[in-house]
């Protein structure tokens, strides 16, 4: 008869039960990863794809630069018209201008000469005979 002399493990090592699920868990990991993985390719193609994704933050960056134009556009022109009222508040010769372009106002002894061409803007050259002028009296 034989003696076995028991096997000693190395005194750092600790003999740990093996947990029922430790196989199990994994799986679960393994199953969690998997899923998540998944999610994210669905995202990543929903961000690409999808009308609020990519195409939509290109088509509103270019919207929002149309408008930004439209707006430039505008403040230039209302700084003009700003400074024409400023014009016409101050100066009288600006008011004198205007009087006589809008209301066709003219001082004493003056001529006026118009084209058939300003009379007649939709009809051809010839089409209306050329009033003839008139002196003031």
């Amino acid at each position: 008869m034989k003696m076995s002399r028991p096997i000693q493990g190395n005194r750092y090592q600790q003999n740990a039960a093996k947990s029922r699920f430790a196989v199990k868990g994994v799986y679960v990991v393994r199953l969690l990863v998997g899923l998540l993985l998944a999610l994210n390719i669905v995202l990543i193609l929903a961000i690409l794809y999808s009308p609020n994704g990519l195409p939509g933050y290109r088509k509103q960056n270019q919207q929002v630069k149309e408008l930004d134009e439209k707006l430039l556009k505008l403040r230039v022109e209302n700084q003009k018209l700003f400074e024409i009222v400023q014009a016409i508040k101050t100066s009288p010769k600006a008011q004198e201008k205007l009087v006589r372009r809008e209301l066709g106002w003219v001082r004493e002894n003056e001529i006026i000469l118009e084209s058939a061409e300003k009379e007649n803007e939709g009809a051809q050259k010839g089409d209306v005979p050329v009033k003839p002028f008139s002196f003031p009296k």
